[in-house]
């Protein structure tokens, strides 16, 4: 491609490919209704559990965990899934069990069978939260294509965000004033907001994006098959030397996506030992409430920082935000362990969300953007595979080290620990896109 013809930082903003087209747009909408109501749920199901059927803590935690056992499972096979059902109807009928999976949890007569609809939902949700996101990168400029994903990636958050914050909330207030033990609101809620979600699917385009006509780095990455031969321009029917044969499993896992999803699962641990035990140390050094503070103030961080983000990948490569957000990520772990007043804590808040909030990021970033682009769907169920891993074992690896060192140690420990996954980021995937600049 001609150097005049590859956009560039001084490129006039109006001679860019457009980003929020509506197909995007539409992605990102469903994106959020549907990562809002699996937080949401996941914040009100235990307690919903042990109120409704008078068991311990234990069993209305493996409640709300059996639910990533099965997005785990479906991550796993939405591969095949959608390779034989396809998109379309793997997305809708995802939808269509979040409308019906909540009533179901508030019908359900033992705990038995809300564990069964609780696996189900999850099988439902692996796939379908993999086929939105292939239709989101499907939608994407390649010119653009880390910015377009950095702002995917923060329809998630704003789910994840408001899901908690708007179920406890709902679920309080259903439970002081009796109604069906505080989760029949919580779940006709849940279902409402489901089936606007529905409505937005059945409008989504899941196809692959052709090349738009005057953006030549716009249309399917190189090496891909999006486009059928038939409707091809000219200049791409040139014969091509064929493609390196795929090894069997990557029918399950996307092998260009697996080392970063690798990794992921590694720091996604310390994470989980933030979400698991913030509270505990919240309340041991007296700072009351200030840990719904500090996931409000982490969430506005990374909103903040996805705005420039990713344009800085798209002209800089992704180590440029991946290599920093190791050390700020161990800085944030580190200053909760050495918390002393609230604002330290919220200072290690900002810290998280530069570090972790921007691995969570760039990490997909690379995921999408180191496989064909008609593998945009697995890459992204590749890389989440990881991150539900790292989230569903983080908690019991967690527990043990509180036992062994209290919660001011497990912090230190896991700073130690992800400052020391930078060289081993660097060796599996970060060398490999050292110098890398998308034209």
């Amino acid at each position: 491609m001609p150097a005049s013809s590859r956009p560039s930082a001084s490129t006039p903003p109006a001679a860019r490919p457009a980003l929020w087209s509506r197909g995007f747009v539409l992605a990102c909408l469903a994106n959020i209704m549907m990562f809002f109501n699996v937080h949401f749920l996941l914040s009100t199901v235990a307690g919903y559990t042990v109120a409704r059927f008078a068991v311990g803590d234990s069993v209305g935690g493996a409640v709300a965990s059996v639910f990533i056992l099965g997005t785990l499972i479906s991550r796993i096979l939405a591969g095949p899934l959608i390779e034989r059902f396809g998109s379309r109807p793997l997305l809708l009928i995802g939808f269509a069990a979040f409308v019906v999976a909540p009533l179901l949890y508030w019908a359900s007569g033992s705990v038995w069978a809300l564990l069964l609809v609780r696996a189900v939902h999850g099988l439902t949700f692996g796939v379908s939260s993999s086929v939105i996101a292939g239709a989101a990168v499907n939608r994407l400029p390649v010119s653009r294509l880390s910015e377009g994903t950095s702002h995917y990636s923060s329809s998630t958050l704003i789910g994840v965000a408001a899901g908690p914050l708007i179920g406890l909330a709902l679920a309080g207030s259903a439970a002081g004033a009796g109604v069906g033990g505080g989760f029949g609101p919580v779940a006709v809620t849940a279902s409402a907001v489901s089936l606007i979600g529905l409505v937005t699917a059945w409008f989504m385009d899941v196809r692959p994006r052709q090349p738009e006509p005057g953006h030549p780095g716009d249309g399917p990455a190189s090496g891909t098959a999006e486009v059928p031969d038939a409707q091809a321009p000219a200049a791409q029917a040139a014969p091509t030397a064929p493609a390196a044969p795929r090894p069997a499993w990557a029918r399950y896992v996307e092998p260009g996506a697996a080392p970063t999803a690798a990794v992921a699962a590694l720091y996604s641990l310390g994470y989980a030992g933030i979400v698991t035990f913030l509270a505990t140390l919240a309340s041991e050094r007296g700072f009351g409430a200030v840990a719904s503070l500090f996931f409000a103030v982490y969430a506005g961080t990374v909103l903040v920082s996805r705005l420039f983000t990713g344009r800085l990948m798209d002209h800089r490569g992704a180590n440029v935000v991946m290599l920093p957000a190791f050390v700020l990520f161990a800085a944030g772990l580190a200053a909760i362990a050495a918390a002393d007043h609230v604002w330290v804590l919220l200072a290690a808040a900002v810290l998280v969300g530069l570090g972790y909030g921007q691995l969570l990021s760039a990490g997909q970033v690379i995921c999408v953007t180191r496989v064909p682009r008609e593998h945009a769907g697995m890459g992204a169920s590749t890389y989440f595979l990881g991150i539900d891993l790292g989230m569903g074992l983080g908690p019991l690896l967690a527990g043990v080290l509180v036992q062994w060192w209290g919660t001011g140690g497990l912090f230190w420990v896991l700073a130690g620990f992800v400052l020391a996954l930078l060289p081993v980021f660097w060796l599996v995937q970060g060398r490999q896109l050292h110098g890398e600049v998308r034209p």
